[in-house]
């Protein structure tokens, strides 16, 4: 491989700085009439849907097929660090991020780090570049000591986005890199499934429908960008207070069926965690979910066992106020966290050394 070819490729295509800028808004993907992806969502399972209100969390221990006893969480950070001019002009942002992935047990009173996977990456929307120079650059990207880093090719945008507007390539390039750390949580996930495990975020991201004896599976979402409630549902939600729920629902694919990304049905709820003056009303809340085969399986489907993981997530809750995001947080998932962050290489060295093979570093600078 020629070592001068990441700078002529860079020099080819006038790679620029990528300095801070406006967040500009952007249209959600438009939707594919024949996709089955959207969910449906059957909320009376629990309650009539006119009688749904807070319900209090009482004070029971979980039993040990429903404790969690190992944690799954991913991480990454990004940074826009440069554009490029593609041949037919438009603004192509380069995004360097650091990925990965961590699995925590918890054994007696103490968290272990069992397994632990990183990488870093460059991602941008490659399809207006001659691929076979793509090729050339991603091997070069490897095979450069300083960088050793994996280019992952962000999604061209769809209708009726256009391909000119420079946040839509960005944000192309941002969910490409959340592409590759669920793909990192998947690893983590698959290597120890024999013990009851808690995933942060929806289960569906990393793992697909587990049979029903398996050991319980539960996933805990801090955001929430779906609408699954009705008027009253979202009214019980406002209503709670810590330690309590709302009733449980199910989720399946359209249909009931699987969806095409993955999702199967699950049982789930939200669960209010903290509470306060300095909160706003939609902050404090997560949304627990477990596969809804085991629910009815194992736990006939009993709503005394959500009662009782529900406790369990609460006492397990993140009490650093330091923390910032404290009032959505778990213990054993801030420990993941903590675990895996100091080894990610500070994202300031990475885009230098990308500068520095672009030439866009005067000499007093390096």
């Amino acid at each position: 491989m020629d070592d001068l070819f990441l700078p002529d490729f860079f020099r080819r295509y006038q790679a620029a700085v990528a300095g801070s800028g406006p967040m500009l808004p952007t249209l959600p993907e438009p939707e594919d009439p024949e996709s089955d992806e959207e969910p449906s969502v059957f909320l009376d399972e629990e309650l009539p849907l006119d009688q749904w209100k807070p319900i209090i969390v009482l004070e029971a221990p979980t039993k040990p097929d429903e404790t969690p006893s190992r944690f799954i969480d991913g991480s990454q950070r990004h940074l826009t660090v440069m554009w490029l001019r593609s041949p037919n002009g438009a603004p192509i942002p380069l995004l360097v991020a650091e990925v990965g992935a961590v699995a925590m047990r918890l054994e007696g009173r103490q968290f272990l780090r069992e397994d632990v996977k990183i990488e870093r990456v460059l991602s941008f929307v490659a399809d207006p570049f001659p691929w076979e120079e793509i090729e050339s650059f991603a091997t070069a990207l490897m095979q450069r000591d300083e960088l050793t880093m994996r280019l992952v090719l962000a999604n061209k945008p769809i209708e009726p986005h256009h391909p000119f507007d420079y946040e839509v390539m960005r944000t192309q390039a941002v969910a490409r890199i959340r592409q590759e750390m669920n793909s990192w949580e998947r690893l983590m996930f698959s290597r120890n499934c024999k013990v009851p495990t808690l995933v942060d975020g929806p289960l569906h991201r990393v793992m697909g429908q587990p049979p029903s004896d398996a050991p319980l599976l539960i996933g805990v979402t801090k955001t929430h960008s779906a609408n699954y409630l009705h008027d009253q549902g979202w009214r019980t939600l406002y209503d709670l207070r810590p330690g309590q729920r709302t009733p449980v629902f199910l989720i399946t694919g359209k249909g009931g069926k699987l969806s095409k990304e993955g999702r199967f049905p699950v049982a789930t709820w939200y669960l209010k965690l903290a509470a306060g003056p300095r909160l706003a009303p939609n902050w404090g809340h997560v949304r627990v979910e477990v596969p809804w085969n085991q629910f009815q399986t194992q736990f006939a489907s009993s709503f005394d066992f959500i009662g009782r993981l529900s406790r369990w997530i609460i006492d397990a809750r993140c009490r650093q106020e330091s923390y910032q995001r404290m009032p959505v947080s778990l213990e054993p998932i801030v420990r993941a966290e903590e675990a895996i962050k100091p080894l990610f290489t500070p994202l300031n060295i990475l885009s230098h050394r990308l500068y520095r093979q672009a030439g866009l570093l005067r000499s007093n600078d390096s």
